[in-house]
């Protein structure tokens, strides 16, 4: 009926919906046809062809509407596609190049085709398309005060296989956090990410992944450097963590000189099999596990060598005690909310704190107070030790201080102390006095707070006084423990003895 070839010039569609299972069937169809077999079957020659309204649909979500307008120069294969959406606020460009399609992908304006948790200011990639690949030759993010760069492939021919290297010279925490419905933190992230991701299909890539990071963490000006490693396995995440010259950005501002992590994570579940942090002049190692499936609840142990409590205390703007820290703690948590972790901690710690200074409190002045109650009190209260141990317990934010001693050049003291959760102090404890000899142990009620502690004698020890003050001496009474009670009594032993007939 035709003779020769019919040339079309422009070629308009309207209102076309596609899906996967209509861009399969299309593939099938065009599989066999070769570029120039399928240019000699043509009856006729197309310019150019538009399609308005074109949706894409999947099962979760319908993308569009788009406009599609392609151009042939001659033979099957479009010279060019363009795609966009009606406003024009994403472009994605198509072109043959030799057995591959360049692609340039281009989304400003807070638009996006496809699910991404964030809005983004503009996202730009650039590749080559194959079969059963595309190479990312660029990918370029910018929003929320942030630039993100990247390069990588993507792989379908055995399973689905992403590969990106990511890189960023300036990605702000708080408003990326905060966009994704996050706890925010301050400051900025600089440097690199390998990511691998891996599964049998697009959606189940991220069941084998594995990172690389290489970061440096600004804040305040203050740059701390960061590392992170992890690969899936039997289910769990694998994971080492470093850093170096951090301050925490949230909460009491601790600055870690150095520490180290390794653990694993799977689901709602978090191990850490081993870690240190090194601060304050000691090391704090670490192991435990964190659940917060139901609530939040963890499990720790953790050992202390020579933390020096004077700094790490001033963080907290507290000055009760200074000297070396060494301890052993293990302890569970549980709670509903991370702000009320601390209400349902329960811990228990022996520790020994050596050379050091109990602030607000003169042990030795208190033991004397029975004969220096006229006398002014020392211009600042203290009372250095040499040593000082004991084992601390917690439970729901009340504390004990149980087999409480301490030595020093000028006094021995033991007792045990109760901490209620209004921090109020409630306790007792005896000390001997070396410039007496240690001769006696003036027992001593402890009382105020932990910001402002006080010691006085007990009720007996005041009953025993007036003999004790005037009689009591050097080389007279008994072993450092015993009361001034318990020495009256020795000495009343000692006076029958000698006043017994021979």
């Amino acid at each position: 009926m035709l003779q020769g070839k019919l040339e079309i010039q422009q070629l308009s569609l309207q209102d076309v919906e596609l899906n996967p299972q209509v861009v399969d069937s299309i593939k099938q169809m065009f599989a066999g046809l070769k570029p120039r077999d399928g240019a000699a079957a043509m009856p006729f020659r197309l310019h150019s062809a538009g399609i308005r309204n074109l949706t894409w649909r999947t099962e979760q979500k319908t993308y569009g509407p788009f406009r599609l307008d392609a151009r042939w120069d001659s033979g099957l294969k479009p010279a060019a596609i363009i795609l966009r959406d009606t406003r024009k606020a994403v472009q994605l460009h198509a072109s043959p190049a030799g057995k591959q399609w360049r692609l340039t992908l281009h989304s400003d304006k807070g638009m996006f085709p496809f699910e991404l948790p964030v809005t983004l200011d503009q996202f730009t990639l650039t590749g080559l398309y194959d079969k059963q690949q595309i190479d990312f030759e660029q990918i370029s993010l910018k929003g929320y005060d942030s630039r993100v760069q990247a390069s990588g492939r993507l792989q379908w021919s055995d399973g689905w296989q992403l590969s990106l290297d990511t890189r960023t010279d300036s990605l702000a925490l708080a408003p990326l956090l905060t966009a994704l419905g996050r706890p925010s933190l301050p400051g900025r992230i600089a440097g690199e990410c390998a990511i691998r991701l891996q599964g049998p299909a697009a959606e189940s890539m991220h069941e084998q992944r594995t990172f690389d990071c290489r970061l440096d963490y600004l804040n305040q000006g203050q740059e701390a450097a960061l590392t992170f490693e992890s690969e899936t396995e039997s289910g769990r995440d694998r994971f080492t963590a470093t850093a170096a010259n951090l301050t925490l950005p949230v909460g009491p501002a601790l600055h870690f000189r150095n520490s180290a992590f390794k653990g694993s994570l799977a689901g709602s579940q978090l191990q850490i099999h081993s870690g240190y942090i090194q601060a304050y002049a000691g090391e704090l190692s670490v192991s435990g596990e964190l659940d917060w499936s139901h609530g939040w609840q963890t499990r720790f142990n953790s050992r202390m060598e020579d933390v020096q409590l004077e700094p790490l205390l001033q963080v907290f703007e507290q000055r009760i005690i200074s000297g070396g820290l060494t301890g052993q703690c293990q302890g569970t948590v549980q709670a509903q909310a991370i702000s009320t972790l601390l209400e349902g901690m329960e811990m228990g710690c022996d520790f020994t704190i050596s050379q050091g200074v109990v602030y607000e409190t003169d042990l030795e002045r208190a033991a004397q107070l029975i004969k220096l109650k006229d006398a002014p009190p020392a211009r600042e209260q203290q009372t250095p030790f040499d040593r000082l141990s004991g084992r601390l317990t917690a439970r729901q934010q009340h504390y004990r201080l149980d087999e409480l001693e301490i030595t020093s050049s000028a006094l021995a003291a033991s007792g045990d102390i109760a901490i209620n959760p209004a921090r109020e102090l409630k306790g007792e404890i005896s000390v001997g006095l070396e410039k007496t000899g240690k001769v006696l142990s003036v027992p001593l009620v402890v009382a105020g707070t932990t910001d402002a502690p006080t010691f006085r004698p007990t009720k007996s020890s005041m009953a025993g006084a007036g003999a004790g003050t005037l009689i009591l001496g050097p080389g007279i009474g008994t072993a450092v423990g015993a009361k001034i009670g318990e020495a009256v009594d020795n000495l009343t032993s000692i006076f029958k003895r000698k006043n017994k007939p021979e």
